[in-house]
């Protein structure tokens, strides 16, 4: 999310005592919608981490000034050291029925309640606490012009809550909201796409319990989308009519539903925990130093289970996802399509060979998401073990007769590093919009390269070493289960050099 210019105090977010949630209504005339879908914290975040929650109603009015408020019901499952609980809470807000192009969108008196089970207040009671304190996160997903933005609130609690002998528990919290700014005309929604919690439990004397920290993460409790709300951008200044236009937008009749064409093996993979099934495209280059050249690899298909776990850290969110390669050309096998290279040997003999990748295992995906202060800067490591091995090689059009098995001695551990802002639209790179990510590798020695003689120590001289350059570039994600939510069907990116 972007950053609110001016010198003003940032928008506040309290988490108040749980009370009974009201019968939603819906004054303005328009009818609620609800969409079955999974969002997921990213990126991002990374994260950020897979979580979604249902909405049991929505209350929408019209208020003065051009602004409308919200109250939402999210029910959680939230997994606990001792167990899956639920968890209820009610989200309030007030929103602008309508902003110009480019101007800040920033939520106002923002409340929620959240509602700990008499489960989870017995489990603290059982490490000997007293009372709880907490941070966390409200994950929102801003969603414009087919753009999807996971953004985090983080809060707080001002002073520790007392944990009764029995029964369900509420937490009073507070926060910031980030801003969001649309560039061009249309509208931005809002949903309320997950809920994390870190809290601290302490003895009645102010001492830390064993644990010293609890973490639940909470997963969908209801199939419909939370919406939070929806507000019109126009091109200009916001006239009096624009309310009346954003609940006739509201109402109008839903648009048919689009078809998609999902690339072949879209989403084969084994999804764990909060994740969910994505894939994308990735294309780039290596560098093989000393034969001063690059070798493209892909475009290859890779499916993710995208932020199957995440965790919190002071200033931080980290969502773990994880990917694998689908050659859709060879029956999905983990590996990049064989590609015919030619490098530059000594710096001007002509070498041509086929290099083959084959990935090993998954590749472990953790973004890193700032929580504190715009822009919320993100950092996505990719770490993955490959095995590279050549063949039909030439040297000066001459074939050199390497063999079937001349391959590098050991796998080859391959991690690349991209960098991203959470504005809207993001900056730079992020795991569900795509970008570029770079590293370095090292080459083994190679092994069992020859037919007639034994050709090791000409390749192993001639290619290993440290300071192999690997830049990679991720297309968009696309999700089979919920495709209105990703870019479906994913595009191939092109490539940074």
């Amino acid at each position: 999310m972007s950053s609110t210019p001016g010198d003003r105090s940032p928008r506040r977010l309290r988490l108040v005592a749980a009370r009974k949630p009201r019968r939603p209504t819906d004054s303005s005339g328009g009818a609620r919608t609800h969409r079955n879908r999974r969002l997921i914290i990213a990126s991002a975040l990374i994260l950020v981490a897979g979580l979604a929650a249902g909405i049991a109603g929505i209350t929408a009015a019209s208020g003065a000034g051009g602004s409308h408020p919200v109250r939402v019901h999210l029910t959680y499952s939230c997994q606990f050291p001792s167990g899956t609980y639920q968890v209820s809470a009610i989200a309030t807000a007030t929103f602008p029925a309508s902003a110009a192009a480019g101007t800040p969108i920033e939520p106002a008196d923002l409340e929620l309640t959240i509602t700990l089970p008499r489960q989870a207040v017995a489990y603290l009671r059982g490490l000997g606490s007293a009372s709880v304190s907490a941070t966390g996160s409200l994950a929102v997903t801003a969603t414009s012009g087919g753009t999807h933005v996971p953004a985090t609130w983080p809060v707080r609690t001002a002073t520790a809550a007392a944990l009764p002998a029995t029964g369900s528990a509420s937490l009073d919290t507070s926060g910031t909201a980030p801003p969001a700014s649309v560039s061009k005309p249309g509208t931005i929604t809002f949903a309320a796409s997950g809920l994390a919690l870190l809290l601290t439990p302490q003895r009645a004397a102010g001492t830390a319990t064993n644990p010293a920290t609890v973490t639940a993460t909470c997963a969908a409790g209801g199939a419909a989308t939370p919406q939070l709300a929806s507000v019109l951008i126009t091109g200009a200044s916001p006239s009096p009519s624009s309310s009346a236009s954003h609940a006739a937008s509201s109402s109008a009749a839903p648009a048919s539903k689009p078809k998609y064409h999902f690339p072949k093996g879209c989403g084969d993979i084994k999804v764990h925990g909060l994740g969910s099934a994505l894939c994308g495209y990735l294309v780039g280059y290596t560098d093989v130093k000393k034969l001063y050249g690059a070798s493209k690899l892909g475009p290859v298909l890779v499916n993710i289970d995208y932020a199957y776990k995440h965790v919190f850290k002071p200033g931080k969110l980290i969502a773990y996802s994880a990917g694998k390669i689908y050659d859709q050309a060879d029956k999905g096998k983990a590996q990049f399509p064989p590609v015919r290279s030619t490098f530059l040997g000594f710096g001007f003999v002509p070498v041509t060979a086929t290099l083959n990748v084959v990935e090993k295992g998954l590749i472990s995906i953790v973004s890193v998401s700032g929580t504190t202060k715009p822009p919320y800067p993100i950092t996505v490591t990719a770490t993955s073990t490959v095995t590279i091995s050549i063949s039909d090689v030439t040297v000066n059009g001459t074939r050199l007769p390497v063999g079937a098995g001349c391959r590098a001695a050991r796998p080859v551990k391959l991690t690349l590093v991209g960098h991203g802002t959470n504005t809207f639209p993001p900056v730079g790179y992020t795991l569900p919009t795509g970008g570029p990510l770079s590293g370095f590798l090292t080459i083994p020695r190679f092994i069992d390269c020859g037919v007639t003689e034994n050709l090791d120590p000409l390749l192993t001289g001639s290619i290993s070493g440290p300071g192999n350059f690997a830049k990679m570039t991720q297309g968009r994600l696309c999700g089979p289960v919920d495709p209105k939510d990703w870019t479906c069907p994913p595009p191939v990116p092109k490539p940074v050099r």
